[in-house]
């Protein structure tokens, strides 16, 4: 293992723990932490420092870090702000090299407190030492090998095989509060505070390792670094299960872009679309990422999108069914020989269709004679077996009959009981399966489960298949590129830029031969969207028309302020549909691809795809099929298709431009125009690039 894991894996499976600023005030948080160590039973050894004390709770104190004997392997300081620099500067004099830093004070406070932090920060990276926080929580390990709590949240953690990342102290302190309520069950917690040094890429890389973490959560507010993030999928090493809850999904965190492509994505709009991309899951709040989480940890997981329902209600009932419809999954057809076997079983009022309606009076057999019946249909990929308490059948025996069934199928039951139900469960239940409280749940559950699963059978990326060697020559910091640059760079990318003359006034005025008509365009690198401006001519049909579009186009530029460079003559082109085809080179994300509706009412619209560039043939596919243009370009009404093969070469060859040309910030193909006769040519294409 390399020095940065073995580090890493000294936060978790500690065997000796030096708590710096440990206290024999109770309810200090001094106090309380080396409290929730010692009742959690650590395994390891202990050294508490406190220059004030010889013992806190049992422990043997030590004046001062110094004092200590034998190796540290993790350090946790909870001492005030000022003394936090001092302690570090003792603890790398020892050698250690993991601290948790619960101290608050630094980079969330102001400039001050930034500062701090990056002094502290030079100085375990002068050390090769990682930090966890400052400002942050503590961690926990809950498996027997380790049983560490280094937190100073009361409650008592139960072991799982969940990872849980969150951002935020506070949000992590009432999850861990809530375990009793929520049954969940942990193998490692870590708050991760200021992210100073460890951040979310450092834990997704260490528990895609560890074989005690099968399903990875994190409640996360920023990305550090989301190309680093994204690693492990561009490079094929993802193999579990990683659910997110993003928070801040109306900040945009991008600069205002001036391109369409960065006018139409937000950063929300991007995370969105990456982690789908990447078959990262991502959900709506804290109930869905712990339900997914128990969905992958303690049911077979369903090969398909055909769902079966059986209740005892209708309106649950209805309720599940509209989320299996919102979330694109199905209600399944049942067999003859399945509806035989229920005519058998379900009462003659109720229903055997999907939902199966076993009326109020359906009884614990009753249930597990159905869910079996359901479960042996080869149409039926799941079961959401719903039960709402009547006065004449108790939940307790219901859930647990259909409990006792063994399927290589998931059932996910739903119950609405009287309250006294769940301490029942919690307490008496042989199984402990976790049980849903609302009937929309296990649709959630099973379209993130199936986003993930295809996820694993995504093919290799584009990256490395076609190289090409860089062609732009950047003098400007910041610039676009001028046409004969942006000709050279798509010629080299094969992108199907239509023939055009870039003249000056002079030259028009002079030159005989044109071959009309032609579209004509008013060139400035000041002038980005050129319509706005009435600098676009189309259909030039003669030489007087021409100079008559050159005056026009000469005269519009000087009324908003600005001077032609030079007029673009292009073939006029007679326009099916306008397309879109984009990119941008995100802050955290890196190279990001887009497409849709092209033209000048492209932001009105906003039918796009987007999708970072690293990605395969039949993302390419997706992206074309998910936007309303896409479908219409296959054809509609007996329209024939666009020329779709040369499309997605076009996409292809555009992310291996964005990705290969690291100097690009912001490209754009609008209008890439699809013709009458369903040939594509890009007829107005602007590159950003930067030293």
């Amino acid at each position: 293992m390399n020095t940065e894991f073995k580090n890493i894996t000294k936060f978790f499976y500690p065997e000796t723990l030096c708590l710096v600023g440990a206290s024999t005030k109770e309810k200090s948080i001094g106090y309380e932490l080396l409290k929730s160590i010692k009742t959690f039973g650590y395994k390891g050894t202990v050294l508490p420092v406190n220059p004030k004390a010889k013992k806190v709770l049992g422990y043997k104190c030590y004046n001062t870090i110094s004092d200590i004997k034998i190796k540290i392997d993790l350090a946790i300081i909870v001492v005030r702000k000022e003394f936090v620099e001092a302690s570090i500067d003792e603890l790398l004099n020892k050698n250690v090299s993991s601290i948790i830093l619960i101290t608050a004070g630094f980079k969330e406070t102001g400039k001050e407190g930034e500062e701090a932090e990056k002094r502290i920060l030079k100085k375990i990276k002068n050390h090769n030492v990682r930090l966890v926080g400052p400002n942050c929580m503590g961690i926990i390990n809950t498996l027997e090998r380790t049983k560490l709590n280094a937190t100073f949240v009361a409650e008592k953690p139960e072991t799982g095989s969940i990872g849980f990342l969150s951002q935020s102290g506070a949000l992590g302190a009432a999850v861990l509060n809530s375990l009793r309520e929520t049954n969940i069950k942990f193998a490692h917690f870590i708050s991760v505070g200021n992210k100073a040094d460890i951040n979310e890429n450092d834990i997704l890389e260490f528990w895609h390792k560890d074989k005690n973490i099968k399903v990875l959560t994190f409640y996360l507010e920023s990305f550090e670094n989301g190309i680093g993030f994204l690693k492990i999928y561009t490079e094929q090493r993802n193999q579990k299960p990683v659910i997110i809850l993003k928070a801040g999904k109306t900040k945009s965190g991008m600069k205002a872009a001036s391109s369409h492509t960065g006018a139409l994505s937000s950063n929300n709009k991007i995370v969105d679309s990456l982690l789908k991309q990447f078959g990262i899951i991502r959900t709506e709040n804290l109930n869905e990422l712990f339900n997914t989480a128990k969905g992958f940890e303690y049911f077979p997981l369903p090969k398909g999108n055909k769902i079966a329902v059986v209740t005892n209600a209708g309106g649950p009932a209805i309720l599940a069914v509209d989320k299996l419809d919102e979330k694109k999954l199905q209600l399944a057809k049942f067999g003859n020989q399945t509806k035989k076997a229920l005519r058998k079983i379900v009462h003659p009022e109720g229903s055997i269709n999907n939902p199966v309606d076993l009326l109020p009076g359906g009884s614990a057999e009753t249930y597990k004679k159905v869910n079996k019946v359901l479960l042996k249909d080869k149409n039926v990929d799941a079961v959401i077996s719903i039960f709402v308490e009547p006065v004449m059948v108790n939940a307790f025996e219901v859930i647990e009959t259909v409990n006792s069934i063994k399927s290589a199928k998931p059932i996910y039951q739903v119950c609405m009981p009287l309250p006294e139900f769940w301490m029942k469960y919690k307490n008496e239940s042989t199984t402990k399966t976790p049980i849903f409280k609302q009937p929309e749940e296990p649709a959630e559950i099973i379209s993130n489960i199936l986003l993930f699963q295809k996820n694993k059978k995504r093919n290799k990326n584009l990256t490395g298949k076609i190289k090409i060697s860089k062609t732009i020559d950047i003098t400007a910091d910041k610039r676009y590129l001028n046409q004969p640059e942006v000709s050279k760079l798509c010629k080299k990318y094969k992108l199907p830029i239509v023939n055009q003359l870039l003249l000056t006034e002079k030259e028009i005025k002079t030159k005989r031969e044109f071959n009309f008509p032609l579209a004509v365009k008013g060139i400035s690198e000041k002038v980005i969207h050129k319509t706005e401006i009435n600098a676009v001519k189309l259909n030039v049909k003669n030489k007087k028309e021409l100079l008559d579009a050159v005056k026009e186009i000469k005269t519009s530029f000087k009324q908003n302020g600005f001077e032609v460079e030079n007029y673009l003559l292009q073939p006029f082109i007679k326009t099916k549909h306008e397309l879109l085809i984009g990119g941008i080179r995100d802050n955290s994300f890196g190279p990001i691809i887009m497409f849709g509706s092209g033209g000048k009412y492209v932001e009105v619209f906003e039918d796009t795809a987007i999708r970072s560039a690293y990605l395969t043939d039949s993302e390419i596919d997706e992206m074309i099929t998910e936007t309303k243009i896409g479908k219409i370009l296959q054809g509609v009404r007996n329209e024939k298709s666009v020329d779709i093969i040369g499309l997605r070469k076009v996409l292809k060859y555009v992310t291996k431009m964005i990705i290969e040309n690291t100097e690009i910030l912001e490209l754009d193909i609008n209008p890439l125009i699809v013709d009458e006769e369903n040939k594509l040519y890009a007829v107005d294409v602007r590159i950003k690039v930067k030293k």
